[in-house]
């Protein structure tokens, strides 16, 4: 059993159909409770926290729709907390306690906290201190403090995570030294300009919807590697790894980015996923730099796309489009089939990067079994091609 991942774990995931997606290892419980939670009283406990000392490791705490005033400990034990009526009628409210939950005496990944709204927390909304969390169909609503979620050589998983009205003067999500994995997250930047900061981690984050404005940083990183996928992010991308560490990279797959992605050492990789009015810029000064790459791919909307001082051999069948594809002067429009016209989007202004019917992208892309289309033809460049196109979208 995992109790949490250290750093630097290569979360990334091939570029084949053998391959399904990566899936949380939590399974919810079925059949009766071990302890149950209900405010109005006639259950195990009126508080989550009370049947939380009472549960033996493994146990199942079921909670009645309800507002409960409380902050939770774990204390170390692998419980299964949910509740009934799921985040629309059940709310933790910290009150302005420090934090709504903390796990940070060695939980495993068992631990998980699900179907709640969570708000009015002083310092943070979830506190995991070298231990594992899994949280789902939970909103994070008016919680204060530097991050919302705060990992420190943790495993923490989300899924079905709204960040909602919070106040974060760094970042909505925060982990250092550890490993992050969310599906279907939805979240805005912090006050301090951040959505997700991760040092010397690892993370996978699919189908995100990301807002920061162009000004905000969606992500950023230090010595952190892992992938976007499936994902919509509205704010920029910026990542610092360690010299002569190219596998350092933060991957774009099937993401549509509305900003500008910079790399300073690791490596640069951006495959079928669409930019948007930025560029990519890559620096490494190492003996031996990453090669960055840009495959499957559209750039619009944007003075020039490249800027590297490393090798860019792996600039293949991309669509550059009101747009120049480097801002060094090299040329790659119309060789290692590259493209320079009309991607015919559906609506792009709009947010919509379906290609249209006819569109010249449809089958243009890297003509290899790794990277067709989920129907088995050849690659279409763009979001909604490739494996990791779920039916003609995500």
């Amino acid at each position: 059993m995992i109790v949490f991942l250290l750093a630097c774990m290569d979360v990334s995931i091939p570029l084949s159909a053998d391959h399904a997606d990566p899936e949380t290892p939590v399974v919810a419980p079925s059949g009766f409770a071990d302890l149950y939670v209900d405010g109005a009283g006639g259950a195990d406990s009126r508080t989550i926290q009370g049947a939380i000392d009472k549960a033996a490791d493994g146990d199942w705490i079921l909670v009645a729709p309800g507002t409960y005033e409380e902050g939770l400990n774990f204390g170390g034990k692998q419980v299964y907390i949910s509740s009934s009526g799921g985040s629309g009628d059940t709310t933790i409210d910290a009150s302005g306690r420090a934090y709504a939950a903390i796990a940070s005496s060695g939980e495993t990944s068992d631990t998980a906290l699900v179907g709640f709204t969570i708000e009015n927390a002083r310092d943070g909304g979830v506190y995991v201190d070298f231990a594992s969390l899994h949280l789902e169909d939970i909103v994070f609503s008016n919680i204060g403090g530097a991050d919302t979620v705060h990992g420190r050589s943790a495993d923490v998983e989300l899924v079905d995570v709204i960040f909602d009205g919070n106040t974060a003067s760094t970042a909505e999500i925060y982990m250092s030294r550890g490993s992050l994995q969310a599906n279907n997250i939805t979240l805005e930047c912090g006050r301090g300009g951040y959505a997700i900061y991760s040092g010397h981690g690892s993370f996978l984050i699919d189908g995100a919807d990301i807002t920061c404005g162009r000004g905000g940083y969606a992500y950023s990183g230090e010595h952190s590697t892992g992938t976007f996928l499936r994902s919509h992010v509205k704010g920029s991308i910026y990542t610092v790894n360690e010299d002569d560490h190219p596998e350092d990279t933060v991957r774009l797959l099937n993401t549509v980015l509305e900003g500008s992605y910079t790399a300073i050492y690791g490596g640069v990789e951006i495959v079928n996923s669409v930019i948007d009015g930025g560029g990519v810029s890559y620096t490494n000064f190492a003996e031996t730099p990453g090669t960055p790459v840009l495959m499957n791919s559209i750039f619009l909307n944007s003075t020039c796309v490249l800027t590297s001082d490393a090798p860019t051999n792996s600039v293949v069948n991309n669509s550059f489009w009101d747009t120049t594809s480097s801002c060094t002067g090299a040329v790659y429009e119309g060789v290692d089939g590259n493209l320079a016209v009309d991607p015919e989007l559906v609506d792009a202004a709009g947010g919509d990067y379906h290609l249209s019917p006819g569109s010249p992208l449809e089958d243009a892309g890297v003509d290899d079994y790794d990277y067709d289309d989920i129907d088995g033809s050849r690659n279409d460049i763009g979001v909604y091609g490739g494996h990791y196109s779920l039916d003609g979208g995500w």
